[in-house]
């Protein structure tokens, strides 16, 4: 009795040796490799450092250019050398297409994400799988200059885009600005971002409730007619047509403009008396809606995947996890002028007193919607570039424009 009690407990003794061998310490990496960006090192060294510390494994650095990030991320999954990359926020589905990301579905849990900001992580999704988690937040604002809306006698920025329209007419007659808004309208990807944010303020979408493409109705030829509409009637910065995302932002840092839709970024650097004219005198507002509609906006922000070369994904989940740690995302905020993607950092009181942007900023992510998740996104993207383009530059109507476009997306899917 004594000798079958002995292997019996022998064999549980193995069979849990067995285990641990398959999920334990002989499967443990001893480092991980990361694709970042170059803008990126020291959050990661960060999250690499403290990985390290609880895990005992290495997290290896592989940075470039932005530019010359998606690439990397492929070649290298062509040669099986890394485990995590950078992912922006309109990679995913091409990548999941091509097989180069793994879906994290079976890692994670609602607990693992209850504090991530909802449109945060639903830009990283394709065909109900989620490819990525965001380790940086950003997304669209409406700043406006104060100064020039009290002259004005305004106490209060507009909640509609006819009210910044009358708003800005008015402005313009007392002399007091010589445009109301300017564009990020050239050619170019913030082109999109603009139109998304203007598609979502007029109740439009790129796409419908099964996935199928939508931009092409009512609300979008209204939303792309106001835009149109507004450089005819010259209360937009006519040269709107060739500015990018960054360009839109001089007049307002000029003191020429009352308004410009921009990225967080904006928020400094309209702030800062060395490079703009109104530092101290810039308000945050939720980007105007229409009748129906409170507000629209588009995501931004950069998110981390798991690479399906990796032999170790469990261990690549955890790194993922650990990013979206309260004690990693503060770090980012803190040390790496990254906006956090944690509701519970949005909401600390202690966090709003030292960061007063993050409480102006944090209604307007209840608004903010992704571009589309396209497998041939670039594609599309040129598309619809060059269909909004000619309606901005009044070569053709928003209709037109935009019937056109759909037809010609069609073999991309």
């Amino acid at each position: 009795m004594r000798k079958n009690r002995f292997l019996c407990l022998l064999l549980v003794c193995l069979l849990l040796l067995g285990m641990g061998s398959a999920y334990g310490e002989e499967n443990k990496p001893e480092s991980l490799t990361v694709i970042c960006t170059t803008d990126d090192v020291s959050y990661f060294e960060y999250a690499g450092a403290l990985f390290q510390e609880q895990t005992g494994v290495k997290i290896n650095l592989v940075s470039q250019n932005y530019e010359d990030t998606k690439t990397k991320v492929s070649t290298s999954v062509a040669g099986g050398v890394a485990d995590i990359a950078y992912v922006d926020v309109v990679w995913p589905a091409e990548f999941a297409a091509m097989g180069i990301l793994l879906p994290l579905d079976e890692y994670i849990t609602p607990e693992s994400i209850a504090d991530v900001i909802p449109a945060t992580i639903e830009q990283l999704k394709f065909q109900g799988s989620t490819y990525g988690v965001p380790f940086a937040n950003n997304g669209k604002w409406m700043f406006y200059n104060k100064k020039m809306l009290a002259d004005g006698g305004y106490d209060a920025p507009p909640t509609t885009w006819d009210e910044l329209k009358a708003m800005s007419i008015d402005l313009q007659q007392k002399g007091i600005c010589k445009y109301g808004i300017a564009w990020a309208g050239v050619q170019a990807e913030g082109l999109l971002c603009d139109m998304t944010t203007m598609l979502s303020a007029f109740g439009g979408a790129w796409t419908d409730e099964e996935g199928k493409m939508a931009f092409n109705s009512e609300a979008g030829v209204n939303a792309l007619n106001f835009m149109r509409q507004s450089i005819e009637e010259g209360w937009a910065d006519p040269a709107s047509t060739t500015y990018t995302d960054r360009d839109a932002l001089d007049p307002f840092l000029a003191g020429d403009t009352p308004f410009v839709m921009n990225w967080s970024f904006a928020w400094a650097l309209s702030n800062d008396p060395s490079q703009s004219q109104v530092a101290g005198n810039v308000g945050v507002c939720l980007i105007p809606g229409t009748e129906n509609v409170v507000s629209g906006s588009v995501t931004g922000g950069g998110g981390l995947g798991v690479l399906s070369c990796t032999k170790y994904p469990e261990y690549a989940w955890k790194f993922l996890e650990l990013c979206l740690s309260y004690d990693v995302q503060l770090n980012g905020l803190e040390n790496c002028s990254t906006m956090p993607c944690l509701n519970s950092l949005f909401e600390d009181p202690a966090i709003q007193e030292k960061y007063e942007y993050l409480a102006m900023f944090y209604p307007q992510f209840a608004y903010a919607k992704s571009r589309p998740a396209v497998a041939r996104y670039s594609e599309w993207s040129n598309i619809l570039q060059q269909a909004i383009s000619s309606v901005l530059i009044g070569e053709t109507d928003a209709k037109t424009a935009l019937d056109t476009a759909f037809e010609e997306i069609q073999p991309l899917f």
